[in-house]
């Protein structure tokens, strides 16, 4: 019949592998009677890597489902990686007393697919329910230490938060449909947005479905509920909503983005007030997120300023091929050559603080981490080292990452937002570098006690290595 989707279900073979495995780790854990059984875990992180394996080497159509999903991406794996660190964090946490360990793994897994499925989009009433889907997981993951107040606190917060840009999201779609039925253009489709450039209507609905997704990425002026959120959620939540979706939400934008020809309409004017308007937003982000972090004595909230400021980096390439579309060639590597050092980083910073007694790290202070340097070298290396690439201290991947952006605004001709990257960095530094002059304190005035398991060193010296390699590599590749 014509018009009938046909369900292409290869296609998403990723994410039907996690959702089903998911499923299976959610029914085991009820037929188990240790519920905290070890072995439910370890086939939790089996099913994990075997999506990644499925994502790498299955492959997937262009497009699929009538259109409404596009081909894998790089994000895919970007994604699961980001899930199998999470994981591995995760093992430390339940450790030390958190329960129903094996549910959180299927809630990770479901999170991951539904991000997947939300980069892939191709149609915004896809993307929303990606989204949406995503968006209650990562609730639930903040929620798990529900017998601690300050988890419930970063819930019900998240929740609110959650609830407003998902109403403005569907709010946009609703506009874009409106204005579907008055041009007789399917323009929930990403490749109609050009043609709807022309209709008011459509772009009151852009402007909701943009501002729904910079909730999610915690951009100016919607970064309120961040460091909140982070504070309060389990560490392991904390460093899944700081990479995986935050890296969705910026990919997302790209994609709009680069979906909208503004030359082929004759609307330079619409195109230059569309620039100005992103400009002035990740101008904002970079502003607040460092003069946020500077004042931070939690290391969680300090993290989260951190993910703020660095959001506003990543706005800048989406700005560039917002003003020149000839710059979309170079957007893909340059975005996830940036997002793969903020993971190393992050994640590893992330494991260091769940390394501290007590699974509750929502006060913890810089001061906790006074003597790190006497009590544990690989620790102190893995602050040090990561620290220095969130900085973007050569020769560390943050730096050629930030380079790279540099180099991007550059050809853009956006030369007062270079200013504010290098302003913004040089008072990043201050920040992370007084979490780094508190750990090589040799002095022991730190209330809390290293919990850390020797088992996560080589993870976290792996990501230390590869905040390291990658930098170099790109020296090496470009001849440098």
């Amino acid at each position: 019949m014509e018009g009938t989707i046909s369900f292409e279900w290869a296609s998403v073979s990723t994410e039907a592998v996690l959702a089903v495995c998911a499923a299976i780790v959610l029914v085991m854990s009820a037929f188990t009677a240790d519920r905290g059984g070890r072995w439910v875990s370890l086939f939790a992180m089996f099913a994990i890597t075997v999506s990644l394996a499925v994502e790498i080497f299955v492959p997937a159509k262009p497009l699929s489902f009538g259109g409404m999903l596009g081909g894998k991406s790089i994000f895919g794996v970007f994604a699961i990686a980001c899930a199998l660190l999470t994981s591995l964090m995760s093992f430390q946490y339940f450790a030390k007393g958190a329960r129903r360990k094996n549910e959180y793994f299927a809630i990770v897994m479901i999170c991951t697919a539904s991000l997947i499925l939300f980069v892939r989009s191709l149609n915004l009433m896809a993307a929303f329910v990606a989204l949406e889907c995503a968006t209650i997981c990562l609730y639930i993951l903040a929620a798990w230490s529900r017998e601690k107040s300050s988890s419930m606190e970063a819930a019900t917060k998240y929740l609110v938060i959650s609830g407003v840009s998902g109403a403005m999201f569907l709010m946009g779609i609703a506009f874009i449909y409106g204005a579907s039925l008055a041009s007789g253009r399917h323009l929930l489709c990403f490749e109609n947005f050009t043609s709807g450039l022309m209709h008011p209507m459509f772009l009151t609905g852009i402007i909701f479905v943009t501002g729904g997704v910079l909730f999610k990425v915690a951009a100016f002026p919607f970064q309120f509920w961040s460091p909140d959120v982070y504070q309060g959620a389990p560490t392991p939540s904390s460093a899944f909503f700081a990479v995986a979706s935050k890296a969705a939400g910026i990919v997302f934008l790209g994609k709009i983005c680069m979906s909208l020809d503004f030359a082929s309409m004759g609307l330079t004017d619409l195109q230059n007030k569309a620039v100005l308007a992103m400009s002035i937003i990740a101008g904002a982000t970079i502003i607040v997120g460092n003069l946020g972090g500077i004042t931070q004595i939690n290391v969680k909230r300090l993290l989260a300023f951190s993910g703020i400021s660095n959001a506003g980096y990543m706005l800048i390439l989406v700005t560039a091929i917002l003003k020149y579309s000839a710059l979309v060639e170079f957007f893909t590597p340059f975005l996830y050559f940036y997002l793969a050092a903020y993971m190393f980083a992050n994640y590893a910073l992330f494991f260091v603080v769940n390394s501290f007694q007590g699974y509750d790290d929502f006060d913890q202070s810089m001061s906790d981490y006074r003597g790190m340097i006497r009590k544990s070298p690989v620790m102190e290396s893995t602050l040090v080292i990561n620290l220095a690439s969130l900085s973007g201290i050569p020769p560390t991947a943050g730096f050629f990452g930030k380079v790279l952006i540099l180099i991007m605004a550059w050809n853009a001709h956006l030369y007062w937002l270079m200013g504010i990257m290098v302003a913004g960095s040089a008072v990043s530094i201050y920040y992370y570098f007084s979490w780094l002059r508190a750990s090589l304190d040799t002095a022991d005035g730190g209330e809390r006690k290293l919990d850390a398991n020797p088992s996560l060193y080589p993870t976290m010296v792996a990501l230390s290595v590869a905040t390291l390699i990658l930098g170099i590599a790109i020296l090496y590749f470009y001849g440098i």
